[in-house]
């Protein structure tokens, strides 16, 4: 019979975003036979994991929680004779060359510019695409961020990921003093809780030429991408969000039906969770799968970067992810 467990993951050091600091995550797990599937669980969709292991042990009566669909959705995927991305291809057709993807690597808000600068430059030796958070409450140290960060990688190509830490009229200001650092897009300025109204007000704000505007929180499904299209230029596609990996495939469908750019994302966790969504990277504009790299005990293999910060696949079935031994 197939396990479910709690796991607590350990971060390097704190890692911040708009929505708070972590040095800790959760996972849940399922386990039977050489099959393995793990969500995470992320603060600001405040499920309990408790409750999430009580649906998975017991007869999953109602839909439960999002991580318990999503873990329950990989085990099953993960018992497949065939890589998980094969089932991708069949529906959204052939993707780019796996040779062809350079992943990004996110970099949480900084209190200290200055080692934050080093971070940057030695981050940029690896890997060409930069995420950078922002939202710390404090626009002039945001923008201090952008600076800090393209004076150390000029060539990187860079963008900012505000996590809903703006408001309409901060993203307005900001906007345009951010375009004079060569960003390539920004994520997520305002809060999700507004909805499409939210985005509308702003959309009517700005001007024709601005800053491309990628929508993440805001963007939990193929329905959310469809009302989302005339107000974005793109969204962040993620297991979670969607609580499965048929949902990923349909809302990279619905994003290209619409004409918009893809980020494919994660959250903080293991190896085991980044390998699986990194199935859909040949879908995706950008690959921003570096959750299990904040772990000090990632305890599996699945994806890697090579020097270049390329990503490197492992090429077994199911999500291909495997234990540490």
């Amino acid at each position: 019979m197939p396990e479910a467990v709690l796991k607590t993951l350990h971060l390097t050091e704190p890692f911040r975003i708009a929505h708070g600091v972590s040095s800790t995550r959760q996972v849940v797990r399922i386990t039977g036979g050489q099959a393995t599937g793990e969500a995470p669980f992320v603060p600001y969709y405040g499920e309990s994991p408790e409750d999430t292991l009580a649906w998975l042990q017991g007869p999953q009566v109602g839909d439960g929680t999002r991580a318990g669909r999503l873990a329950l959705d990989l085990f099953q995927a993960d018992q497949k004779p065939e890589p998980l991305w094969h089932r991708a291809e069949r529906i959204l057709g052939p993707g780019r060359p796996w040779l062809d993807i350079h992943a990004c690597r996110s970099l949480g808000i900084p209190t200290d510019l200055s080692a934050f600068a080093e971070k940057v430059c030695q981050t940029a030796r690896q890997f060409r695409v930069l995420k950078l958070k922002l939202g710390s409450g404090d626009l002039v140290h945001d923008e201090a961020i952008v600076a800090t960060a393209r004076a150390a990688a000029p060539q990187a190509t860079m963008f900012a990921d505000v996590n809903g830490g703006w408001s309409v009229d901060e993203t307005v200001q900001m906007l345009p003093r951010l375009a004079r650092y060569d960003l390539a897009l920004v994520e997520q300025p305002i809060h999700h809780h507004g909805g499409v109204e939210t985005w509308s007000e702003l959309r009517s704000k700005l001007p024709s030429e601005s800053l491309p505007l990628y929508a993440d929180e805001s963007a939990q499904n193929a329905d959310d991408v469809h009302h989302l299209a005339p107000l974005v230029q793109g969204v962040n596609v993620k297991l979670l969000k969607c609580g499965s990996f048929a949902g990923g495939i349909e809302m990279i469908a619905s994003a290209r039906q619409h004409g918009l750019g893809i980020i494919l994302g994660c959250m903080i966790e293991s190896s085991l969770g980044t390998t699986a969504a990194a199935h859909l990277a040949p879908w995706a504009d950008y690959v921003d799968l570096d959750g299990h790299l904040y772990l000090a005990d990632d305890d599996y293999l699945g994806i890697t970067f090579d020097a270049e910060g390329r990503l490197l696949m492992p090429q077994e079935n199911g999500i291909g992810a495997r234990p540490r031994t």
